[in-house]
């Protein structure tokens, strides 16, 4: 089995019980430069700017490449209006273990790409496994 039919029963593989609880509504896209994976994330906000509600929608993509067992999936919040527009101004601010400002910006949570090939590339990426990820990455964006 090759990389990219991993990556899909991994994506295949997200608890449809978990997605339907917190309202993931997981999409995938299939590209040249790997595996899309979105997934739609309430974030609710301690303390939102004035004039916004406490509660946001975060649209974090996980990109497969080819090495994603080992470096990890790579991680990306976008606009949830518009996927191809990435970048750390789409990243949630002032949540544990969230990075928007690393270069690159990057999650501390086993299973993205900044977590093994950046922050801790000691530890092993195989051994991570996407729906803890996206549980932590819930608990995190909702403590």
């Amino acid at each position: 089995m090759g990389w990219r039919e991993k990556a899909l029963a991994e994506i295949g593989s997200i608890k449809v019980s978990w997605a339907n609880r917190y309202s993931w509504t997981p999409e995938v896209r299939v590209a040249e430069q790997g595996i899309d994976l979105f997934v739609h994330f309430t974030w609710r906000r301690a303390n939102p700017p004035d004039g916004e509600p406490p509660e946001k929608t975060v649209v974090l993509r996980l990109r497969y490449q080819d090495d994603f067992e080992t470096a990890g999936r790579r991680e990306a919040f976008v606009n949830p209006e518009d996927y191809t527009d990435a970048g750390p101004g789409h990243w949630p601010v002032g949540v544990s273990g969230f990075n928007p400002t690393n270069s690159p910006p990057a999650i501390c949570l086993e299973g993205t790409w900044g977590f093994h090939s950046s922050l801790h590339r000691d530890r092993d990426g195989r051994k991570a496994n996407l729906n803890k990820l996206l549980l932590e990455i819930q608990r995190c964006l909702n403590p």
